[in-house]
């Protein structure tokens, strides 16, 4: 995590690598107990009627205490809280696992995240506050301050440091406080994002009605042939339940609809599907990326039809601010898979975001190549100039290419392809480098390692023993310091 830095004696940051829970998710329920002893249960405050807003912070925060002292919260509890009459619930969550309550009090001293404070936080704050940092891992916190609302359908939305007005007024244009007798929701999509051919469809099923959901029709267009499911069960207010709905051929704008008799509110019945048809491709895939201030947020995997990671991005963190790498991938076999761009912060690579700095815009771009070199066509083109968590594209792997590669490093051949035992493999590098060898198989096991340790540079023979392992595909990947090129061996018995 990059946002949030403390300055006392050294710089510290907050991370994770999970990914923060999206607004119009289920909020999740929780019982907790404040600093004064009052327990509080987020479900039993929906089902009242209460709007609940809350802010996950940590004492040692900076941002937290500068939106903390604002007294936005305060204000808004004070005009709109239940104490005064009000229909909003404010709660403040100490979301760091080593914080005390020294801490919360400002009372403890120190440079570290377990000793430091911005202050006492319990000063002039009329609502409540929970030292619970399980809280914080059950919404995914990824950054500190993190302010959610929560309507009393159980529908969470991150709203930010909001004003207090600022606040209230989503509230009211959400309209919160409407909570029919039977609700039925399109929750999230949760079927395939790419397909080749079939997409598996999914759909989250959420009640945000007050009575207990025994029965939906849901419906779904834009693929063929057409899809109209009957779904029977028991979801109790705020459950949910993921219901695959076949598998289709994708056609058109794919949408969900869920119907259901005496739905009161029918504006949360239909949901999108972001399908795409995968781009054909050779078993050669390259991967340009530009890094922006933060290399360490980025990955990415590949992973085939039945959700195998095949290749995977090796640790960016010592890349440099704005620098350039291109990663090439050699594909097992032919098939369906998909590539995955993930930024763990969840703002890609934007240079419009302004903690990127001097890098500005970075970009992934990642395409076939044939067998003579040539660039195919875009399997993922990502500019820079918007932020994202997770992109997920597809690959419809048709044509199989030879197993040499070049890289700005190193350049690669193993002979015999196939083998029954020795592998000789041929490998020149044009600086010096670390030079690991590692041999994965089709489920992503590490099945051999040889570290050769620092090379200097020049062409090199390694001998490779695969008699030991099974008939099958094995994926060779040579590393030179960082940067890492990939074979497909065959050991035939």
């Amino acid at each position: 995590m990059k946002r949030i830095l403390l300055a006392i004696s050294a710089a510290f940051t907050f991370a994770t690598a999970s990914a923060q829970l999206p607004s119009g998710s289920l909020a999740p329920n929780f019982t907790a107990t404040d600093i004064n002893g009052t327990t509080h249960n987020l479900y039993e405050y929906l089902q009242q009627g209460y709007t609940v807003v809350m802010d996950v912070s940590a004492a040692w925060c900076g941002p937290c205490w500068s939106y903390h002292t604002s007294g936005a919260l305060e204000t808004l509890h004070e005009e709109h809280g239940v104490a005064n009459g009000g229909d909003v619930i404010v709660i403040f969550v100490e979301g760091e696992s080593t914080n005390s309550l020294a801490q919360i009090q400002g009372s403890s001293t120190g440079n570290t995240y377990a000793t430091f404070t911005q202050g006492d936080w319990t000063a002039g704050t009329n609502y409540a506050i929970i030292d619970n940092a399980s809280i914080a891992n059950l919404y995914e916190i990824t950054y500190f301050p993190t302010v959610f609302t929560i309507c009393p359908t159980g529908i969470v939305t991150e709203t930010g440091t909001l004003s207090a007005a600022a606040h209230y007024q989503f509230i009211q244009d959400m309209e919160c406080q409407t909570v029919a007798e039977v609700d039925a929701s399109a929750i999230a999509y949760t079927g395939d994002n790419v397909t080749c051919d079939q997409a598996e469809i999914a759909v989250e099923l959420g009640n945000l009605g007050s009575t207990t959901l025994t029965s939906a029709t849901i419906t779904v267009s834009g693929v063929t042939p057409a899809i109209s499911y009957e779904w029977s069960g028991s979801l109790n207010q705020f459950e949910s339940e993921n219901v695959v709905l076949g598998s289709a051929a994708v056609t058109g704008d794919v949408a969900i609809t869920i119907t259901t008799n005496n739905d009161g509110v029918t504006t949360n019945n239909t949901i999108d599907a972001n399908i795409s048809l995968a781009t054909a491709s050779t078993t050669h895939i390259r991967m340009n990326l530009h890094f922006d201030n933060w290399p360490e947020e980025t990955s990415w995997e590949i992973r085939n039809e039945n959700g195998t990671v095949v290749a995977s991005s090796p640790s960016y963190a010592n890349q440099a601010d704005g620098s350039y790498k291109t990663e090439n991938i050699f594909l097992p076999s032919t098939g369906c898979y998909s590539v995955v761009a993930e930024d763990s912060y969840g703002d890609g690579m934007n240079g419009g975001d302004l903690w990127q700095g001097t890098a500005g815009n970075g970009y992934m771009y990642v395409y076939s190549v044939d067998d003579a070199g040539a660039q195919g066509e875009y399997i993922y083109y990502y500019d820079g100039s918007y932020s994202f968590s997770e992109e997920v594209s597809g690959a419809n792997v048709n044509t199989v290419v030879g197993v040499e590669e070049v890289t700005n490093l190193l350049a690669i051949n193993a002979y015999p392809n196939p083998t029954s035992d020795l592998t000789t493999v041929a490998y020149s590098i044009k600086e010096s480098a670390n030079v690991t060898f590692d041999v994965i198989n089709l489920v992503g096991e590490k099945v051999m390692s040889i570290n050769k340790g620092n090379v200097a540079a020049g062409n090199y023979t390694q001998q490779i023993d695969f008699s030991n392992l099974s008939a099958g595909v094995y994926m060779l990947n040579v590393t030179s310091n960082g940067s890492v090129s990939t074979l497909r061996v065959t050991v035939a018995k």
